[in-house]
């Protein structure tokens, strides 16, 4: 009888598994979809252009338009308290991939203030200081695309080959270590599977 229980839990605990890894498969795969849907408006700046490798001036761009091996989108917004106590966290965090050469042509960061406006978003710059780019998205359109997102919210994303990109992080909250992290998406990436050194 204990070993036909035993059989039996197995079983179940096996199907249960193969539902889990199905529908965690498809989740990637409608977030991954979701990411290729997001629009942001093309910066005045040249500088921040030049940056994200922009060749238009004016109107709007899709994430798959910028091509860094590794792409990190902080989520925010403007007045979140867990946001404005992270933001020197995550300004320590760009300054270590501006300053390794290995990182700085690879990984970029930016930031989307999700229902802030232009004008507020720019006050979130001013005060903490930030030099990525950050993009309004005071119609809510990117945190509705990506849907179930608490601020702060950190996505790492990598190209697939495909022309778009793939999941490879994300995770709502700060964190208190800047290096840390940065090792932990170097890693996840798989651009360098060591992590940074």
């Amino acid at each position: 009888m204990s070993k036909t229980i035993f059989t039996l839990s197995i079983t179940v605990l096996v199907l249960m598994l193969a539902v889990l890894s199905q529908s965690a498969a498809g989740s990637e795969l409608r977030y991954n979809q979701a990411i290729g849907k997001i629009k942001l408006t093309v910066p005045e700046d040249p500088k921040i252009r030049e940056y994200l490798g922009l060749k238009t001036r004016t109107g709007q761009f899709g994430i798959t338009e910028i091509r860094p091996a590794l792409l990190i989108i902080q989520i925010f917004n403007m007045y979140c308290p867990h946001c404005q106590h992270y933001a020197p966290k995550v300004n320590d965090f760009y300054k270590l991939i501006q300053n390794n050469p290995r990182l700085k042509e690879r990984v970029m960061l930016i930031g989307i203030g999700v229902g802030n406006s232009p004008f507020e978003v720019d006050i979130y710059r001013k005060k903490f200081s930030v030099g990525f780019p950050l993009f309004d998205d005071k119609s809510y359109a990117v945190y509705n695309t990506l849907q179930d997102v608490l601020t702060p919210h950190f996505i790492g994303l990598t190209l697939d080959g495909k022309g778009g990109y793939r999941m490879v992080y994300s995770a709502s909250g700060g964190f208190d270590d800047p290096a840390a992290f940065l090792n932990d998406m170097v890693r996840l990436s798989g651009l360098f599977p060591g992590g940074v050194r």
